[in-house]
């Protein structure tokens, strides 16, 4: 495998990628087909999930933890 096959994001398929993706994910958040993310695909997407849950099933999930 190349250097530039390794650093594929795991969200967006495009290479680039610069960190390890988070471990844990907000309910119904896309996780990502490989260990690298970017930064902004990842925050993008944690964004998007965290907005579509009540308050309360945020404090539940995060008690959950």
């Amino acid at each position: 495998m190349s250097d530039e096959d390794q650093d594929i994001c795991g969200l967006c398929g495009q290479p680039g990628a610069d960190k390890f993706a988070h471990p844990i994910h907000w309910p119904g958040e896309r996780t990502p087909d490989s260990d690298l993310v970017h930064e902004e695909c990842e925050d993008k997407e944690c964004r998007r999930a965290h907005s579509l849950l009540s308050d309360k099933e945020r404090e539940r999930f995060l008690r959950a933890i």
